[in-house]
């Protein structure tokens, strides 16, 4: 009977049990685009992820919500690439910084990842230029398929989609307190629905009011079209985020770099932290790096 190993991590977080769980199938050779979905709707995770060998770049990665295979996505490039260092299957300095690159559905991107003693200590993920769409004007709308009312929704900044892996709404929330409150999932297929129409799957709330000392904001993603009442760390999103945050002044450069700290699954139990650095050339952003640390904590086995 055929066997195929796979890692459940925690990502976004050094504390097991906390962060964005992600199964990992280090080495998915042999298993078909059905069986992956299939394997990802058994893990019952926001994402699985398979690893394939590549002509291209170091590794091929395939990313799966429950749902549907998806381009790329964050975490689960944080998790994969966490494991595939700790346990020695990609070929690494012991101290320092790596670049290497992984073939995705967005074409191949480069990974940056740091390790001390032979063990990682931060992956960074280098995502795509990032890209605009209108703004919207259905706030009213928006909001009560958020589960909220027509003030949930701050009209300036306003709801846009932005995608630097895939396309994401971001909707700046009233307050911290209106946020907290929102029911996981939102308006479920409402939102879905709405989501689809504005051009997204993922809606990327966030507020300046924090709760933790150091995070620059607060954030919740609902994407129930996806499988995915919320989400507790969305790297894709964040990445977008911060572009969207410099897009319109929200946070200001430094010496031609913005640092972002993301909270994230509070609500949930499951607490994160993002960082994300936008660097910028003059009013143009030249690059969106979104990083963290991941943790091990199921090691199995699928037999097929």
């Amino acid at each position: 009977m055929p066997a195929w190993r796979f890692v459940q991590l925690d990502v976004f977080t050094a504390t097991p049990l906390a962060g964005n769980p992600l199964a990992v199938f280090p080495d998915a050779t042999g298993l078909e685009p059905g069986t992956m979905q299939a394997l990802a709707r058994e893990m019952n995770l926001s994402e699985t992820t398979f690893v394939f060998p590549s002509t291209a770049a170091t590794k091929r990665v395939r990313f799966y919500t429950p749902a549907a295979e998806v381009p790329l996505v964050g975490h689960p490039t944080i998790g994969t690439w966490w494991l595939l260092a700790a346990r020695g299957l990609v070929s690494l300095p012991a101290d320092g910084t790596a670049v290497i690159t992984q073939e995705t559905g967005a074409g191949v991107l480069p990974v940056d990842i740091t390790l001390a003693g032979g063990k990682p200590t931060r992956v960074v993920m280098t995502q795509r230029q990032p890209e605009f769409g209108p703004p919207i004007t259905t706030i009213t709308r928006l909001g009560r398929a958020l589960g909220g009312d027509a003030r949930t929704v701050l009209r300036s900044p306003g709801p846009q989609v932005v995608s630097t892996a895939m396309p994401q709404l971001m909707i700046p929330v009233r307050s911290l307190d209106v946020l907290r409150n929102l029911p996981s999932g939102g308006g479920g297929q409402t939102l879905a629905a709405l989501l689809t129409a504005l051009g997204s799957d993922c809606a990327m709330m966030y507020t300046l009011e924090t709760e933790r000392p150091g995070a620059t904001v607060h954030c919740r993603m609902f994407a129930p079209g996806l499988g995915v009442p919320e989400d507790p760390a969305t790297g894709s999103a964040a990445g977008a985020l911060g572009a969207y945050l410099i897009r319109h002044g929200v946070v200001r450069p430094e010496n031609g770099r913005a640092a972002i700290t993301i909270e994230q699954g509070l609500e949930i139990g499951r607490p994160s932290i993002i960082h994300v650095e936008v660097d910028v050339s003059g009013a143009a952003i030249t690059r969106v790096r979104v990083g963290g640390e991941a943790v091990t904590v199921i090691d199995g086995e699928v037999r097929l």
